[in-house]
């Protein structure tokens, strides 16, 4: 069982997905106060204690500052404190300020042992078998979430009163800065739905410029009551301020926990309704997945083909497949252009990178950039982005076609040649060496000791040892070695079979450059495969004259050995030992 993300409903302003957000907690909220009550009274009292110890920390000190400096003794102190010597006020209010700050880390760690403890007995009363996994983390955050949401109410609730007392033009303001930031939000979205996937992915920035935006608000009345000379007093001004920050904090907290509610709603109100049943949601539809939608799809073809091509597309119908690369986050779109009912044999290629896959998309376009000339790759058109996101295209022959079983396996092997036949050009591999460590700086990094634990018997242990001593001529052979361009992954998806029998890759996104012969699969034939590989390869490619079908060979096995090393395969790569040394 895995743990899915709820799919919220498509958004469509802010207030309808906060409304909807409190209206899922509320019978939790109902729930929580019948079987946890206690919990719940002393995780909001607790968050009000830690809130206020932090107000501390913020107020005193200024306070101590008033004090080094030799001002009059600070107001709003005990009476008893302000008859104390200063130097004695001074070390009463340093120590004042550190208990405060200790205070409220001991506040923060009572409230998580709180939640852990009430979200237990929340799970134990609603007598449930096992939903999904990570139910117990998704609880305790869940439960957290719920109560820090209520005490971070109250707490904006008692500070808007203070305000009210204290300094009433600065609460007026907050009031409209909170109200005009959600309908200013709503209203964008309104205009433009497709900002709802940005205001919800950088809710956490926007959230921290409400705060900073109210802050700012809140000073400019400061000035401006200044220049009309109706400020109140300085330590009320400071005081109101402290509040205001502190209060439009929490109210960030608040919707930043009903939005992390909101996106786990289906999992919180399956862990505490006991009358709810757990059924996984559907998917999230990212802009990446938008971006593939038919109607979508084809409007930003149409644009990237007319602006990178100039092609004029009026009456032409577009058949488009779509294969899935890599795990799912690389897109490959084939489109056939029709005219008239009669189809092109020259097509496009559209590959579409998700921002995961960023360095791949910026790995296969430097790659054609500089050298797609010498490969067997389709005809390279350059690259662009679409809504953000990184897109490749390429031409292909709509009469070529995938490979299937047999040819897989001849066109793997004569692929494997063509690349051994292709130089490098020079500015790749420097930029190659600057980004990615090649096998023999890798080479040097084996853990022997590893290897020897996973040996078989002695004398395989004897072997690893005798390969130790010798390590260094391999390492400084690999060196000697010129480089190669190799593709580890080569499935049959990537390779498609022209009309004159030639094959083409159209998957560049993960090459490696390598020594000669590395990623060469390990068979009985492969110095018979590898001595006429390199017979190809020097009829199109300047190799020195030391450069064997044995070192080939040896650059395999080192790559291999190194493979299963880095994956902590190290019995894999002692059983490799005694043909290395061979």
């Amino acid at each position: 069982m895995g743990v899915a993300v709820e799919a919220p409903d498509r958004p469509a302003g802010v207030y309808p997905a906060m409304l909807r957000a409190v209206r899922s907690c509320l019978p939790v909220y109902r729930i929580l106060l019948a079987h946890t009550p206690g919990h719940v009274v002393l995780v909001v009292g607790t968050v009000l204690a830690s809130q206020l110890s932090l107000l501390m920390t913020l107020w005193l000190p200024w306070k101590l500052v008033v004090m080094l400096t030799g001002s009059q003794g600070p107001t709003l102190l005990p009476r008893a404190l302000s008859h104390m010597p200063q130097k004695t006020q001074v070390l009463v209010v340093g120590g004042a300020i550190v208990a405060a700050y200790v205070l409220h880390l001991a506040a923060e760690k009572l409230i998580d042992w709180l939640c852990e403890h009430g979200a237990q007995k929340q799970w134990q009363a609603s007598e449930k078998t096992g939903l999904f996994n990570n139910q117990s983390k998704t609880a305790r955050q869940a439960y957290q979430r719920l109560l820090r949401s209520a005490a971070a109410l109250v707490f904006a609730g008692l500070a808007m009163m203070a305000l009210a007392a204290l300094y009433p033009a600065m609460l007026l303001a907050a009031l409209l800065w909170c109200g005009l930031v959600p309908l200013a939000l709503h209203g964008a979205i309104a205009w433009r739905p497709s900002l709802a996937h940005g205001v919800r992915d950088s809710l956490n920035r926007l959230m921290g410029g409400f705060v900073q935006g109210g802050f700012f608000c809140a000073l400019a009345i400061v000035v401006w009551q200044y220049w009309r000379d109706a400020l109140p007093p300085l330590l009320v001004v400071l005081v109101a301020l402290i509040l205001l920050r502190q209060a439009l904090q929490q109210i960030a907290f608040v919707v930043l926990h009903f939005a992390a509610l909101d996106r786990q709603r289906s999992q919180v109100r399956a862990l505490f309704l006991p009358d709810v049943r757990w059924q996984a949601p559907a998917a999230v539809r990212s802009p990446f997945d938008e971006l593939l939608e038919p109607a979508r799809r084809e409007q930003w073809m149409r644009e990237v083909l007319h602006s990178q091509l100039g092609l004029p597309l009026e009456g032409m119908r577009l058949d488009v497949q779509t294969r899935t690369l890599g795990a799912g986050n690389i897109k490959a779109l084939f489109v056939k252009l029709h005219d008239d009912g009669a189809a092109s044999n020259h097509g496009f290629l559209f590959k579409l990178f998700d921002h995961a896959r960023d360095a791949a998309a910026q790995q296969e376009a430097d790659l054609l950039d500089l050298g797609a000339a010498g490969l067997p790759a389709f005809e390279w058109l350059g690259k662009t982005r679409v809504n953000g996101f990184a897109c490749h295209l390429m031409r292909w022959n709509t009469q070529s076609r995938r490979t299937n079983g047999a040819e897989y396996a001849q066109g793997v092997s004569a692929l494997r040649a063509r690349l051994m036949g292709f130089e490098p050009p020079a500015g790749l591999v420097e930029r190659y060496r600057r980004s990615r460590a090649l096998l023999p700086e890798r080479l040097p990094h084996i853990r022997f000791d590893a290897l020897r634990e996973a040996a078989a018997d002695k004398a395989q242990a004897d072997a690893i040892e005798s390969l130790r001593l010798a390590w260094p001529s391999f390492v400084q052979a690999m060196q000697a070695m010129p480089l190669q361009l190799i593709q580890p992954h080569l499935s049959s998806n990537a390779i498609f079979r022209e009309e004159d029998g030639s094959f083409r890759i159209h998957d560049w996104a993960d090459w490696r450059l390598e020594p000669l012969g590395a990623g060469w699969p390990l068979s009985q034939h492969m110095a018979r495969d590898l001595a006429h590989a390199l017979a190809q390869a020097s009829a199109v490619r300047a190799l020195p004259a030391g450069v064997t079908a044995q070192q080939a060979g040896l650059a395999a096995r080192l790559h291999e050995f190194e493979r299963r090393h880095a994956r902590e395969n190290y019995q894999g790569a002692a059983n490799m030992v005694a043909g290395l040394l061979r």
